[in-house]
């Protein structure tokens, strides 16, 4: 028995009249291409309940005292080749030898830009801003880049998309402040930053300190992402670069916070 559709009357009163207040599929679709115009990416609802809080204490000592893991773990995931016992000698001022000038820079890089945050953290100033991340990428990404410190089309090659990056930074400021929980505020910012490459380099890096500073400063422990888990981490930044399509990363980025809590 085939079915006949439904044949709505031609007048807009009576189809208006017959047809469903709420479309759900439209309503997703629109928040979707919202999401994209405003930060890049979209994403659906992600459980940030597991990223439990602390008290700003002992996420300020946590942080202070797993910096060495930290920036470990993010050099690592660059394709670094220092351990962990390295970094650390190499952190406490002793000379490490069988590695390229670049690795080690990059690991003392980060370690000053961690060590800004902290700074930054620990006196009240850090902020959701330009300058915070311009600052933070000058730093972490002054080995790599003749332009570090300034958005893509800022620097030597000055081009006009600079202005569209100025513009998708507002925009996410400004989703970010519709956000209540900062752990979303978090994950938000380190998805987008690192879908829209704000700079030539170190992109990645930058996003993670800022995410870190969202965290701390609220009264959450920063996320490690282990290197042991660097398959699944890019497999999520695939997903993410391939779609615009954030949520695998946060969820990925939610359980790498579980399980150190």
């Amino acid at each position: 028995m085939v079915t006949k559709q439904p044949r709505w009357a031609p007048d807009p009163e009576t189809y208006a009249a017959r047809k469903p207040t709420t479309d759900d599929t439209y309503r997703v679709v629109t928040d979707r291409e919202a999401r994209v115009r405003d930060t890049g990416i979209w994403w659906t609802e992600v459980d940030t309940d597991r990223v439990r809080p602390s008290d700003t204490d002992h996420a300020w000592r946590r942080f202070r005292a797993s910096l060495p893991e930290l920036i470990w773990n993010a050099a690592r995931l660059e394709g670094n080749s220092f351990t962990l016992p390295e970094v650390r000698s190499l952190l406490d001022g002793v000379t490490v030898g069988g590695h390229r000038t670049a690795e080690e820079l990059q690991v003392l890089a980060l370690d000053e830009a961690y060590g800004t945050l902290r700074d930054l953290i620990g006196y009240g100033r850090f902020h959701i801003d330009k300058s915070t991340s311009d600052r933070l990428n000058r730093i972490v990404a002054r080995h790599e880049t003749l332009d570090a410190g300034r958005f893509r089309g800022e620097g030597t090659l000055r081009r006009n998309g600079s202005e569209l990056l100025r513009a998708r930074f507002a925009t996410l400021q400004e989703r970010l402040a519709e956000a209540d929980d900062p752990r979303l505020q978090a994950l938000i910012y380190f998805c987008s930053a690192t879908r829209t490459r704000f700079y030539a380099g170190a992109n990645k890096r930058t996003a993670l300190l800022m995410m870190t500073g969202i965290l701390i400063s609220n009264g959450f422990d920063a996320v490690t992402v282990p290197y042991v888990r660097r398959l699944e981490l890019d497999h999520a930044l695939d997903t993410l670069f391939d779609t615009d399509d954030a949520t695998e990363l946060m969820a990925f980025l939610i359980d790498c916070a579980a399980s150190e809590g």
